[in-house]
């Protein structure tokens, strides 16, 4: 008998900008050491949909699991707005040396 499966999850992400902006250097550590014991080999870490997603949950307040649960366009468009979030410091440092 095939399990049945939860529809998925609408999250509200329009904030998370915000709420990653409130987030200090323990939060990215949390998130990183959850992956590497999960086995994420990423090398570089902000690459790694797993850890853009537990960032991002521990910034809305939800769970990683949660996040797991969402339906797919607020899955990519969590993890894609956290990444952009994490590289805008990378893209202002370029633009103020050039």
């Amino acid at each position: 008998m095939e399990e049945a499966k939860a529809a998925p999850k609408k999250i509200d992400y329009t904030n998370l900008e915000q709420k990653l902006e409130e987030l200090n250097a323990t939060a990215f550590q949390r998130a990183e050491r959850a992956c590497r014991i999960a086995s994420d080999a990423t090398p570089d870490i902000l690459y790694s949909g797993n850890f853009r997603a537990r960032l991002a949950a521990e910034a809305l307040g939800i769970s990683y699991e949660e996040i797991q649960q969402a339906d797919l366009r607020s899955y990519t468009m969590i993890v894609e707005i956290t990444l952009n979030f994490l590289l805008q410091n990378l893209g202002e440092e370029i633009r103020r040396k050039n």
